[in-house]
């Protein structure tokens, strides 16, 4: 589906003039020192390559779209090369119209005819308040009930939440990009090799590829904290080395996966039956991929095999079901399988729980609450699967959870997987790849980056 294709589609669902911004370069610490420019994405999904600071008029009375860009300036042209043309523009994107974005209130005026607008908040926070102020809308954007009225954010998640095959083909290309980087990653991991390193053979992956991080690297021997970004520790031997990285490619779409892998060699026997049960369980998920699938279910089924592993392992007592029905699994697995995948890492996640969890409440259980979605699969969504498992002391030493769940945690056995490898803890391990929902089932597109456990095991440290 083209981008004009996607914008006829948009307009033949509104029912008024809706006003989208792609949102400024954001500055890092002075103005014109800016972070690299990234579009929001539900302006991305409907205008190829835009440029920062651009606004959009979608019209469903007339079907026109009017774009509206900077203006071009020698000042421009002097510090950045020279722009493209309005005429150009006009001409790449498939627009009626292109007028400047300086003047937008007053243009918008002209169209509009009076009418109401909408708009959808942005991350750039001038830009929201510009869209505010121009629709009289109390829009945030770290506030799911105000990013947008509802109306608008589920016509455009309709749109977005099914991946088109030209979309799905930019996925495919991230993915290729997040292998090379993963495979350099593992086979860079010897004793003594610091964790910035490896983060930079992983983001230097990205960038011989013309990607960028899809978020940031989530690199360390200290997997139990789920989303670290810190890289300062040494690598030693009893380590597991847990990277949660992902490629983003030009045209926005992103890979989101997480592997796990022993330093220098193979996994202590303790490494080696969490991995194994970590993967059981996320090859579990994947096979009950299909359409009219609830994802719930997936989740809870994926939790049953880590929590009888876990009673096998003596880390846990009981029947497997009781044991997910009470949460005490959610110890050592404290969050969601996963979450959808596309222009965001964690797609229309900005949304909230009225895409993620329509019609349905999210559950307030310790664990199963962080289930970043409820909603029954359809072919062309893309979503990660991402069971693990993990040693986290505030949880394991926590006293309501110790009072809670007596009788069917071992806390005592738990406690001597924070002592292994010299005090530093046995870590976590989480297994993550990127799952289309297909008409038959499921495919993996990232299934050519080495899971298995000899795979791994054979890579760490040959570098």
């Amino acid at each position: 589906m083209s981008f004009v294709q996607r914008r006829d589609r948009l307009m033949s669902s509104l029912d008024r003039p809706l006003v989208l911004f792609s949102g400024a370069a954001l500055s890092r610490n002075y103005p014109a020192n800016t972070f690299p420019f990234r579009a929001d994405s539900n302006f991305l999904y409907f205008f190829e390559r835009p440029e920062p600071g651009s606004a959009a008029l979608f019209d469903p009375s007339d079907k026109t779209v009017t774009l509206f860009l900077p203006e071009r300036t020698m000042g421009d042209a002097l510090w950045h090369g020279e722009q493209e043309s309005f005429d150009a523009a006009k001409a790449r994107h498939g627009v009626q119209r292109v007028m400047t974005v300086e003047a937008l209130e007053s243009h918008l005026q002209t169209l509009a005819k009076g009418r109401q607008l909408d708009s959808i908040a942005v991350a750039d926070f001038k830009a929201t308040a510009r869209a505010r102020a121009i629709t009289g809308q109390d829009l945030q954007f770290d506030d799911p009930a105000k990013v947008g009225r509802g109306e608008v954010l589920d016509v455009i998640a309709k749109l977005r939440l099914k991946k088109g095959a030209e979309e799905i083909a930019e996925m495919r290309k991230t993915a290729v990009v997040t292998h090379e980087a993963h495979v350099a990653a593992m086979k860079a991991s010897k004793p003594g090799v610091k964790e910035e390193l490896l983060a930079g053979l992983v983001e230097g992956a990205f960038a011989r590829a013309g990607c960028t991080q899809a978020y940031g690297t989530i690199l360390s021997v200290r997997g139990e904290v789920l989303h670290n970004h810190h890289h300062a520790n040494t690598l030693a031997s009893g380590d597991i080395v847990l990277l949660d990285a992902g490629a983003e490619n030009d045209m926005g779409y992103c890979s989101d996966v997480t592997r796990c892998w022993p330093v220098g060699g193979a996994f202590s026997p303790e490494g080696r039956d969490v991995y194994e049960l970590v993967l059981k369980a996320e090859l579990h998920g994947i096979s009950l991929v299909k359409p009219g699938v609830r994802y719930r279910d997936i989740h809870l089924s994926a939790s049953r095999v880590l929590a009888q592993g876990l009673v096998d392992l003596g880390l846990l007592t009981g029947n497997a079901d009781a044991l997910v029905e009470a949460g005490a699994h959610a110890i050592f697995f404290p969050h969601g399988l996963g979450h959808q995948i596309g222009l965001d890492v964690h797609d229309l996640e900005s949304f909230g729980d009225r895409v993620h969890y329509p019609g349905r409440s999210r559950s307030a259980q310790f664990g199963l609450a962080y289930l970043r979605m409820d909603m029954d699969l359809a072919e062309g969504m893309v979503f990660s699967i991402e069971p693990g498992l993990y040693f986290v002391p505030a949880i394991i030493r926590n006293p309501e959870f110790r009072a809670t769940f007596k009788g069917q945690v071992n806390f005592d056995r738990a406690e001597k997987y924070l002592a292994m490898n010299g005090g530093r803890g046995f870590g976590g391990i989480r297994i993550e790849d990127d799952v289309l929902c297909t008409a038959g089932g499921s495919e993996v597109l990232t299934a050519a980056i080495p899971k298995a456990r000899a795979e791994v095991e054979a890579l760490a440290g040959q570098g």
